[in-house]
């Protein structure tokens, strides 16, 4: 009889449970990127001993896709998920030649990011932290998760201000990263006279609908 009581429980937890969580699914608000309306660009330093020779370059993606989660509880609740094409990548700089374009262009696909190798970016939250309410719809705070690179997954901890309505979420912001600590080889020219440097710094402006 014990046992029976027991089990009955059980199920009836169960039930519950499941109840609690498809309550909570069905007042979350998913928001998809809208890639023709957001910006993800990358800024290279220039360094090395002829660096005045060279040109910082802004290196701009085409293709990614993606989706933001907000619970009714709130932001402090919110989830990305990010995934980026990396043969999308083009070269922006516009004080170059478009020989030089090609050749900046090969040699980030070929010796930097191999992107034939290494054909996407991800990037996937775990938490919300710091969140500070600036406005009507207006947040600041830090998006923790996991970035995975060029084959190595890293945690990092990136600064946003968003503005969340019921039918469009905004993101902006930058992150400093070094390119080694993903395994990718800093590129350099004339005997390391001319490199790139080491940090890069990703900045977007991201938009997704509801």
């Amino acid at each position: 009889m014990r046992f029976k009581t027991i089990k009955r429980f059980i199920v009836l937890f169960g039930s519950l449970l499941l109840m609690s969580l498809a309550a909570s699914a069905q007042n979350s608000r998913t928001y998809t990127i809208a890639a023709g309306e957001s910006s993800l660009w990358v800024f290279v330093g220039k360094s090395g001993f002829l660096s005045a020779l060279a040109h910082d370059h802004e290196i701009g993606v085409k293709s990614f896709t993606g989706r933001v989660v907000v619970p009714e509880a709130g932001a402090s609740g919110g989830s990305l998920e990010l995934d980026i094409e990396t043969k999308s990548f083009v070269v922006l700089d516009k004080k170059v030649s478009e020989e030089d374009r090609t050749k900046i262009f090969n040699a980030m696909h070929s010796e930097v990011i191999e992107s034939a190798k290494y054909q996407q970016i991800t990037f996937k939250s775990s938490s919300v932290s710091d969140l500070k309410k600036t406005g009507e719809g207006g947040y600041s705070f830090v998006l923790n998760g996991d970035l995975t690179l060029h084959g190595v997954t890293k945690r990092i901890a990136v600064p946003v201000t968003a503005t969340i309505t019921p039918q469009q979420l905004r993101a902006v912001g930058k992150y400093t990263l070094k390119q080694t600590d993903y395994g990718i080889k800093v590129y350099s020219a004339g005997g390391g006279t001319i490199k790139v440097k080491n940090d890069i710094v990703i900045n977007f402006d991201i938009v997704a609908k509801a």
